[in-house]
């Protein structure tokens, strides 16, 4: 994204925010979004460097799992409080994470973090080992590979090119 796009999407972001695209929001998210890319450095792109494309299926099917295990997570939750007897067996589980931008490993902690009965703790980097406490922790194993599949979605989704084939080539490797 160049310096102009990065100020329009900031500019967006601001009059969604605010409600409504008055003359006076859209102007102020346009001097607020150019404030932000002088400012910020990681805001502000050449042309001709790596690009991050968005690639909407993609992000259909993170949506979609993150859809899915949110309400998985919901009932389980609920039906562990609901109970007479508590099924809980809570513990931490570190994952290691093939080598991925600080953007892509800030959604996936994110993510995490919006399941109930997950949230990200701690990340080792060197290699990237993200430390995840479960409260209902029944295998290991299955934690990792949700964790990791997490990963592949997020990087297929908003991953750079480069990323991708690296994910690729770490599945690969696992199987």
């Amino acid at each position: 994204m160049t310096s102009i796009g990065a100020v329009v999407a900031l500019a967006v972001i601001w009059v969604l925010l605010w409600g409504t695209a008055s003359p006076a929001n859209v102007l102020s998210g346009l001097l607020i979004g150019a404030l932000l890319v002088l400012v910020v450095p990681g805001l502000r792109r050449r042309r001709g460097r790596s690009r991050v494309r968005l690639r909407p299926i993609a992000i259909a099917r993170l949506v979609g799992y993150m859809l899915v295990t949110t309400v998985r997570s919901n009932v389980e939750l609920t039906r562990d409080v609901l109970s007479p007897v508590s099924r809980r067996r809570t513990g931490i589980v570190g994952v290691q994470l093939p080598s991925c931008s600080d953007e892509v490993l800030t959604l996936i902690s994110n993510l995490l973090a919006l399941s109930p009965g997950t949230i990200p703790i701690e990340i080792h980097w060197n290699p990237v080992v993200l430390y995840i406490h479960v409260l209902r922790l029944t295998d290991i194993d299955d934690v990792r590979r949700n964790v990791l599949h997490l990963t592949d979605l997020a990087v297929k989704a908003f991953g750079s090119d480069q990323a991708i084939a690296e994910q690729a080539e770490h599945m690969a490797r696992r199987q």
